[in-house]
């Protein structure tokens, strides 16, 4: 099922019907291979009979509109610059410490996994673990959050499964990197950008996930576009019963650059306010991160000299490197 001469172009991306996965084996391998094909070609792909409701999606888009329509001061509260674990509330036009990086036109309220009081990590400072901070104002955001995180995290890991099934892995070969995942939930607002506007700002500037993979809930607004190998940017437009999932550094790395972590971009062209939900499957701070195949054609390789591009030629510890890239394209914690 591995794909070895895919070419790393597209003019669409594809649908995979997840429903024959929860039927029987063949219907496993079947969905492992159409995942395996466009992993390797586009590294986007929608799912649909992905198993979440859809009163469950139409609740937390519901609950990112909730959020954001809160008064800044009461979004202010959780701003994630009040720490140094990057949860909370993240303000628009905002960046981290690159200079070389423009401001994204959006607003965001992020969590991940959450911690115990007791845990030791936290209790430790670990670089990004800490206790979210939920704002006063929404007391019912945490309840609202943690049933979509719940019930999405469970796919993820259902996704993993079919992963470690399409490059012929032995069951449990990459979540073993995700003992103390650092899943995260993110709730994002674009406002619409005007026509005529310069372009210096987008709603998210081009780059990669810097993570395994990550499963998106766009809502009916559009904007989410990818770039192939010709350089040419390619709408992912909203599909009712569908979620958009996109390969990560992560796996791309694990694949031996098999698998494509494609450019992508957010240009909020509606006119409307925009709302997206993506759920990102981080594996653990200490997780130790190298190929575990080989690409048997090295040369079909999406290119990798952006900023969020992790190196395939030495392993690494994931947690060092994702902190560096937090601090690049975050704010860090204000100074007292």
């Amino acid at each position: 099922m591995l794909p070895t001469a895919r070419k790393l172009v597209f003019s669409e991306v594809p649908i995979v019907d997840l429903g024959p996965a929860w039927r029987d084996d063949a219907g496993r391998a079947a969905v492992a291979e159409a995942i395996a094909a466009a992993a390797g070609t586009v590294g986007f792909f929608y799912v649909r009979n992905h198993g979440l409701a859809e009163q469950d999606i139409r609740d937390i888009f519901q609950t990112a509109v909730d959020f954001h329509s809160l008064p800044m001061e009461a979004k202010m509260e959780v701003s994630l610059k009040l720490n140094d674990h990057a949860q909370g509330y993240l303000h628009g036009m905002s960046k981290g410490n690159d200079a070389n990086i423009k401001e994204n036109l959006q607003e965001a309220f992020q969590i991940r996994r959450p911690l115990a009081d007791d845990d030791p990590d936290l209790l430790a400072g670990k670089p990004l673990h800490g206790r979210i901070p939920w704002p006063s104002a929404m007391p019912d955001l945490k309840p609202r959050m943690m049933a979509y995180y719940d019930k999405v995290n469970d796919l993820g890991y259902r996704l993993l499964d079919l992963f470690e099934l399409s490059l012929g892995l032995t069951a449990g070969a990459l979540k073993a990197s995700f003992a103390k995942d650092m899943n995260s939930l993110r709730l994002l607002h674009y406002p619409p950008q005007r026509p005529d506007e310069s372009g210096e700002h987008l709603g998210a500037r081009g780059h990669t996930d810097t993570n395994a993979f990550t499963i998106l809930a766009q809502d009916a607004n559009g904007g989410l576009e990818v770039r192939n190998r010709d350089g040419e940017w390619v709408a992912v437009p909203p599909i009712g019963g569908t979620l958009v999932v996109n390969v990560g550094e992560v796996l791309k790395v694990w694949t031996d650059g098999v698998f494509t972590s494609a450019v992508h971009r957010v240009i909020n062209r509606s006119g409307n306010e925009r709302y997206s939900i993506p759920f990102f499957m981080y594996p653990s701070f200490d997780a130790w991160i190298q190929p575990l195949i080989r690409n048997p054609d090295p040369a079909n390789v999406a290119p990798e000299d952006l900023p969020t591009s992790f190196p395939r030629d030495r392993p690494f510890v994931y947690g060092e490197l994702k902190a560096r890239n937090v601090a690049r394209i975050m704010p860090q914690k204000s100074a007292a």
